[in-house]
C-alpha cells in the first residue's frame, strides 16, 4: 500500500490517502485501489482527483529531473466533503508496456517510477500533489534475457532511465532504460562491458545491445548497437542461453 497526504483541496483542506492493492505491479497491467479523502476540519469542494503514473529522469543536457508521464486516471468529481464525511472513489489505472522496471528479479533497480495524486487539475509541482513510489516488477521476458546474459558471464551492474529516444525505434516515450552488464572475469567498469536496452511492446521487446561507453553521452556518440527481437510468446520456446551467445558473438 502506497500513502500520501494532500493538503489543499479547492476551498478548503483535506486529507488524502492513496491506497494501491499490491506490492508491485507490471508493465502492461492494471493495477486497483482507492483514494480517500477526509476534510480536515470544515467542508471542503473537489472539482476533481487525478491520479498519474510518471517516470523521472535526469535531462542529458543539464541534469536536472525531468518528468514523462505514463497513465492518466480521472478518479472522482466534482463533489462537496461535508465536516467529518469520508469520501471514497475506487480505481484501477493500467501501465503501458513500456514503463520501466524498477525491480528485476526482485532486484532493486535505479529507475523511479511514481504515483502523483493531485486535486482540482492542480500542477504536481505546486504544491498539491502527493508522490508515491511504484513498484514495477520485471516481466518473465525480461527474467529470461537478463538469465541468460548471466548465464554467459555477463551480470547486470546498474540500470538508469536516458532521457532520450532510441533512433528509428517504435517508441513512445522521450526516454529509454539502459542497463550495464559487467563481465565478471573483468574488473567493473573495464573494457568489455555491455549496454542493453529494452524496448517492451505488447508484442515482446526491442532489444540493443552494444558495448557500453559510459563516457558518452548521446545515442549517436556511443557503438553502434545491434537491434533483436524477442516476443513474449517465444518465452517458452527459445534456447536463451544460445540465443544470448549468439548476440555477444555478433558484437566481436
Amino acid at each position: 500500500m502506497f500513502r500520501n497526504l494532500q493538503r489543499r483541496a479547492g476551498g478548503g483542506a483535506a486529507e488524502v490517502d492513496a491506497q494501491v492493492f499490491a506490492g508491485s505491479v507490471l508493465p502492461g497491467d492494471a493495477f486497483p485501489g482507492q483514494v480517500v479523502l477526509r476534510p480536515a476540519g470544515r467542508e471542503a469542494r473537489v472539482e476533481t482527483v487525478v491520479l498519474r503514473a510518471v517516470a523521472e529522469y535526469p535531462n542529458l543536457d543539464t541534469g536536472e529531473a525531468e518528468v514523462d508521464e505514463l497513465g492518466y486516471q480521472y478518479v472522482d468529481g466534482p463533489f462537496v466533503m461535508r465536516d467529518e464525511q469520508e469520501h471514497q472513489a475506487r480505481f484501477s489505472m493500467r501501465l503501458p508496456w513500456e514503463t520501466p522496471i524498477t525491480e528485476l528479479a526482485d532486484q532493486a533497480l535505479g529507475p523511479v517510477v511514481r504515483l502523483l495524486t493531485t486535486l482540482d487539475d492542480e500542477d504536481s509541482e505546486g504544491g498539491g500533489a502527493g508522490h508515491d513510489l511504484i513498484h514495477v516488477s520485471s516481466l518473465p521476458l525480461h527474467e529470461a534475457i537478463m538469465s541468460a546474459f548471466a548465464a554467459a558471464g555477463w551480470t547486470l551492474q546498474s540500470s538508469r532511465l536516458v532521457g532520450e529516444r532510441v533512433p528509428q525505434a517504435d517508441q513512445i516515450f522521450d526516454f529509454h532504460q539502459s542497463f550495464t552488464l559487467t563481465d565478471r572475469r573483468s574488473a567493473v567498469g573495464a573494457p568489455g562491458d555491455l549496454e542493453v536496452v529494452l524496448l517492451t511492446n505488447a508484442v515482446g521487446c526491442e532489444v540493443f545491445v552494444r558495448p557500453a561507453a559510459p563516457e558518452a553521452r548521446y545515442w549517436a556518440d556511443k557503438p553502434p548497437a545491434h537491434r533483436r527481437v524477442a516476443a513474449h510468446h517465444d518465452l517458452e520456446r527459445v534456447d536463451w542461453p544460445t540465443e544470448i551467445s549468439h548476440w555477444i558473438d555478433s558484437l566481436r
